[in-house]
């Protein structure tokens, strides 16, 4: 076996580094871009979430596929098929001409990140001794979140000057330069291959967690507690239990349901569950808050995210070091509580439709994930045996990918529901019933869509009601955040009572009996 050179384990570093840009850009794009979607495919607040919801729902039921596949076939082969399908998803999402191809382009994104994501980060984390695994992991995400500095305000400018679609085609570049940096890593992209594959346990998790992100998504529609609603959740919370008892008697499990018998292994589940629930809804309605309610370009919207982004890239390697020295319980703790006072300072900020008082939220909130986050991974991956870290890399990714999807269903629906129970309220103190109130509604429909013509309108004959509708809209996205909020609240909760300050030597989960 040829030995890797020090230049070729830290191309491995940076092809890692580049398929995670790709995902932080996509990530960042689509938010930017959502208002441009949403007013030119003419779509309502529920097919909107989708957007990112099914996106999500695609990681979470299938990224720890993309693990095992790469301990089963080796993570430079799946690494390098992940990467040609996400651009290959990019380009259908840009082409896109309905909501229908747009949705198909994002499965197909979800699916090329479920195989170059676990991937990656092996990538990353492997290519150094454990002595400088820290330091690597730091620099894959503060790489990483150069995308996320710079993949906003690119994409802004774009979609700004293109329009939406050049959101998904700037991928399409990178992809190619990161499978360039891939093939000059050589031997230091390759890894231990073993065991088998089957299908059939990401066909059951999926299965669950469809009926539970459907339930919620469409709870603001059906009723938050309709027959409809609670049997879809009650429907996917059975499909659940019944993946994770198989899991359990598996012998070679798709989720090894061992990993989280070790204290510290669930902490950091539970950490990535909570705080991707929070991040997914801020990502998403942040942008549509900038844009529908300040009023922001896309291109200022891009860059008013580099107040939560640049916090975020800044004490990412911060947090490296951090748990190289005193292992990840006190970066994960100062980072969630940091988060957790951002994210309760922007419910108050938001409903006052003030930017200059979300600046500081946007900054704490940055550095508090900055911190908490990467070091997560490192740690919860350093708990299993080397051949075993692609698997254990999908627990941990399908765990988080399952908040993100769960969170966006749950804080979209609140928004959603409750922007909807206070337009018809403001419809109905501005019009009497009959054909007047017929027509508002209509002419706010189109302004919520986002149509300048429909807003220019309500603004001339109902200037009130305009600002009723500006104001209801900042209340319904401030109300949702409080559920991240308490997601966040709950992740640090678990960091305090199930992380040890300097955990020993890692109970590692060596394989099936």
């Amino acid at each position: 076996m040829t030995t890797a050179t020090s230049q070729q384990r830290w191309c491995a570093v940076f092809a890692g580094s580049g398929a995670l840009g790709m995902i932080m850009i996509d990530a960042t794009g689509t938010a930017v871009a959502l208002p441009s979607i949403q007013r030119d495919l003419m779509l309502s607040h529920g097919a909107q979430q989708w957007i990112i919801t099914l996106y999500a729902l695609t990681v979470a039921a299938a990224i720890a596929t993309g693990g095992r596949l790469a301990d089963v076939f080796g993570r430079d082969r799946v690494f390098r098929a992940g990467v040609t399908l996400f651009a290959a998803g990019s380009l259908l999402s840009g082409l896109s001409l309905n909501l229908p191809m747009l949705l198909s382009g994002r499965v197909l994104e979800g699916l090329g990140n479920i195989l170059m994501a676990p991937a990656a980060a092996l990538l990353a984390t492997e290519a150094f001794g454990p002595a400088q695994r820290g330091r690597a992991m730091g620099i894959y995400s503060g790489l990483g979140g150069l995308a996320l500095v710079f993949g906003p305000i690119i994409c802004g400018a774009l979609v700004q000057l293109g329009g939406w679609r050049w959101a998904f085609f700037v991928n399409l570049p990178l992809a190619a330069a990161t499978l360039l940096t891939l093939r000059a890593a050589g031997p230091a992209a390759t890894g231990p291959r073993g065991g088998t594959f089957r299908p059939a346990h990401s066909l059951l998790l999926a299965a669950a967690l469809g009926p539970i992100v459907l339930g919620l998504q469409q709870s603001h529609v059906w009723g938050w507690t309709s027959p409809l609603t609670l049997t879809l959740v009650a429907l996917g919370a059975v499909l659940l239990g019944l993946f994770i008892l198989g899991q359990r008697r598996a012998a070679e499990p798709l989720v090894d349901m061992r990993l989280f018998a070790d204290r510290q292994f669930a902490a950091d589940s539970i950490v990535l569950f909570c705080a991707q629930c929070a991040l997914v809804g801020q990502s998403a309605f942040g942008a549509i808050y900038l844009q529908r309610i300040l009023h922001f370009t896309p291109l200022q919207s891009g860059l008013a995210m580099l107040l939560f982004l640049v916090p975020l890239m800044v004490c990412a390697p911060l947090g490296g070091l951090l748990y190289d020295r005193h292992g990840a319980k006190l970066p994960v703790v100062a980072g969630l509580s940091l988060g957790t006072l951002g994210l309760l300072w922007e419910t108050q900020a938001l409903p006052r439709a003030d930017f200059v008082l979300m600046m500081p939220a946007l900054v704490a909130t940055g550095a508090g994930m900055g911190l908490a986050l990467s070091q997560t991974y490192t740690d919860g991956t350093a708990r299993a045996a080397e051949g075993q870290r692609g698997r254990a890399f999908g627990a941990l990714d399908t765990v988080r990918q399952m908040g993100g999807a769960i969170g966006m269903a749950a804080i979209g629906t609140v928004v959603a529901g409750l922007e909807r129970a206070r337009f018809l309220d403001i419809a109905a103190g501005a019009a009497p019933e009959g054909a007047a109130r017929r027509a508002l509604e209509g002419l706010m429909e189109q302004a919520v869509y986002g149509r300048p013509e429909a807003v220019e309108a309500l603004v001339a004959q109902w200037p009130a009601v305009a600002s009723a509708l500006r104001l209801s809209a900042a209340r319904s996205i401030g109300d949702g955040y409080y559920v991240g909020t308490g997601m966040v609240a709950l992740g640090l909760l678990a960091a305090v009572v199930l992380m040890r300050r300097k955990p020993a030597a890692p109970a590692v989960v060596k394989g099936a009996p």
